[in-house]
């Protein structure tokens, strides 16, 4: 029993050491040397949203104009960062763009001075399609501008459309305040006509002109820079009857359409104005122009011929000159209807023989002006019953 309790003993000593020594500190399986794990930071709630972005829902502008959209002040203090999002479908503008490029270009915040920016020449009119490869711009830009502040504030967002109109082309020798802007040419000038297209303010970097030309083309009217002229004999073959040129111009870039204008330009023959007759249909003019009449009596002329008379609009005097010198017609003894083109004579006591030279004018329908000469030789009749 002896034995056998010593030997229990034993065994029971070797075991308790073995324990031990697991729990030491040099235990292979124990890294004392590892950093202890820090505890996550506490999550900081947000005090709230950013102030809204106060911008309308529909941007239009005419190209050429610019778009400034002040932000809210208090983002200036609060660390705001911004992000810029195109709905439109991202069609290809040319080789080297697509329309998200050309969006991201013109339309951008400006962070220093807070405010969002559009530039309509970076951009293009809505709705047109390119000349040159097809594709079609949509009806609007959408674009939506998220402001950002995380973790502080809760972002905020605002979606608007962008509508861009084409500016307008320039007729220089056209009324531009017109819807249509129109002008009349007589046949007989056509060679010497010429009308300049402009843009003012618009760049004209990588644009071209094109035009178009309503109805019937027929390869008379021609296009060279910024120039609309005419080749020979242009309308009517026979440059009789009124003729109608109904053209659009444009200014392109990539195809698209920068801007545009409608404008006519209508050909007439030839318009007679002169004191006498005319005969169409001979081509036979008589001229009545230089009369003699009394002096000191009163006098009505025969109304002068506007051909064709549709053109007839107005008439008034320009200058008389007495044998070569200018009458002043301070007592306006020599008068003209305004209606009719009738040169009156006032009975009077003040003229003195000699020669009048009346120079009139017509304005016509057409806007057009003429100007034709009417002399009255003045003389004492041979038996005067004028009283003084």
């Amino acid at each position: 029993m002896t034995k056998f309790y010593v030997k229990r003993m034993g065994q029971f000593a070797l075991l308790l050491f073995l324990f031990s020594a697991c729990d030491s500190d040099d235990d292979f399986m124990i890294d004392t040397g590892a950093e202890k794990v820090p505890e996550p930071p506490k999550e900081i709630e947000p005090v709230g949203y950013l102030a809204p972005l106060q911008l309308p829902d529909t941007i239009k502008l005419t190209y050429g104009e610019d778009f400034i959209g002040k932000l809210p002040e208090e983002y200036q203090s609060q660390n705001v960062s911004f992000e810029l999002q195109f709905h439109s479908e991202n069609i290809e503008i040319s080789s080297e763009k697509n329309l998200e490029q050309v969006l991201g270009t013109g339309v951008y915040v400006e962070e220093t001075t807070n405010k969002l920016m559009i530039d309509s020449q970076q951009l293009y009119p809505n709705n047109f399609s390119s000349s040159v490869n097809g594709n079609r711009l949509p009806g609007a830009y959408e674009v939506t501008l998220t402001a950002s502040a995380s973790p502080t504030y809760l972002p905020v967002s605002k979606t608007f459309f962008l509508k861009i109109a084409p500016a307008s082309v320039q007729i220089e020798e056209m009324d531009n305040s017109m819807a249509i802007p129109f002008a009349y040419q007589m046949y007989k000038d056509s060679d010497a006509i010429t009308y300049h297209l402009s843009t003012a303010g618009l760049g004209l970097e990588n644009t071209k002109w094109q035009l178009h030309q309503n109805g019937r083309p027929d390869q008379k009217v021609i296009l060279q820079d910024n120039k609309v002229s005419f080749a020979e004999k242009p309308g009517d073959p026979d440059q009789e009857a009124e003729w109608t040129y109904d053209l659009v111009v444009s200014l392109e870039r990539n195809g698209f359409t920068l801007a545009t204008r409608q404008f006519r330009i209508r050909f007439i023959p030839e318009i007679k104005f002169l004191y006498g007759m005319y005969y169409a249909d001979l081509n036979l003019t008589i001229y009545t122009n230089r009369l003699h009449i009394p002096l000191h009596k009163a006098y009505q002329s025969s109304a002068p011929q506007i051909y064709p008379e549709k053109y007839k609009k107005s008439f008034s005097i320009l200058s008389i000159e007495k044998d070569g010198t200018v009458f002043s017609n301070e007592e306006e003894i020599i008068s003209i209807d305004p209606e009719t083109g009738q040169v009156k004579v006032a009975h009077n006591h003040s003229l003195n023989a000699g020669e009048y030279l009346i120079k009139v004018e017509a304005q016509t329908t057409t806007g057009l002006s003429f100007e034709t000469n009417l002399t009255l030789i003045m003389s004492q009749t041979s038996e005067d019953n004028h009283e003084h």
